[in-house]
């Protein structure tokens, strides 16, 4: 699975969170306004040099941009949990595709849907290829595309969805439970622990189910997820409390390929220090 984001959407980002517009970037680096356009439309991909400005002025992390940008990294997949088995299905919002996940306990076979994507089908037939009936729902966040297979799940499986206290109530659920940093949830003989992540949303959440975090667009592989609330909550989130995990701890994005703590401390451009 490619990379969610490419160099463009990186300095996107990282102009968003110094509030700069292109002509900003292209004062502080001496790069011109045309050619940052061409860069943020993946339509034009700098030599090194180009880069290192790029990164310096955005306060970004040189060396693991230059590698993003060259093509030249990618994650390793997390190791496996015994307690369970976490199915990826990668769904579509029209041509965008979104990641949506089925976690299985092994002991008891009870099973939770996080993130419904806009294709609920899919996940009814994934289901029923592996002859479960989920009996939960969770939502990283209420944003379409990760939420807007809601109505069609709630009225097959006619079970609990829960959210953080603070993301707006979505449509469709007939039985809408919130939680708050640090509560869990029972999933057969797993614990299912809430970590309020704010930035991406309001009310933006992750996951943990012992050492996997189910993330959402909070972290992507390489990147940060876009801060549609708030920058700053984003940026905070992610460095004090999802990269704050022990470094063998697997993360799974709501975009593009799983990674773990360690990887991103080491490759992501916005968290990782300069050597």
């Amino acid at each position: 699975m490619a990379l969610e984001d490419e160099l463009g959407d990186i300095l996107q980002k990282g102009r968003d969170g110094k509030s700069w517009s292109q002509d900003d970037l292209a004062q502080a680096t001496g790069i011109s306004v045309k050619e940052i356009s061409k860069i943020e439309k993946y339509e034009f991909i700098p030599d090194e040099k180009l880069i290192r400005a790029l990164a310096q002025s955005l306060n970004l992390n040189a060396e693991c941009l230059i590698r993003i940008a060259n093509e030249t990294w990618a994650p390793e997949k997390p190791t496996a949990d015994p307690d369970f088995e976490l199915k990826t299905l990668e769904v579509f919002m029209g041509s965008y595709p979104v990641n949506c996940y089925l976690l299985i306990c092994k002991q008891t076979g009870e099973t939770g849907i996080f993130d419904t994507g806009a294709n609920p089908k899919a996940l009814i037939q994934k289901a029923n290829e592996l002859r479960v009936k989920p009996s939960k729902i969770f939502l990283t966040h209420t944003h379409p595309d990760h939420a807007g297979g809601l109505k069609v799940l709630d009225q097959e499986y006619r079970c609990p969805t829960f959210i953080d206290h603070a993301e707006p109530h979505p449509i469709g659920s007939d039985d809408l439970r919130t939680l708050s940093q640090g509560e869990t949830v029972e999933l057969g003989k797993l614990k299912v622990q809430i970590m309020e992540t704010p930035g991406h949303t309001s009310g933006g959440c992750c996951y943990r189910i012992n050492n996997t975090v189910i993330s959402g667009d909070v972290l992507f592989a390489g990147s940060m997820g876009r801060a549609n609330y708030s920058f700053r909550l984003l940026h905070d989130s992610v460095l004090n409390k999802l990269l704050a995990l022990p470094e063998n701890v697997g993360i799974f994005p709501g975009h593009g390929p799983a990674t773990t703590v360690s990887q991103e401390l080491n490759n992501n451009p916005f968290f990782c220090l300069p050597g």
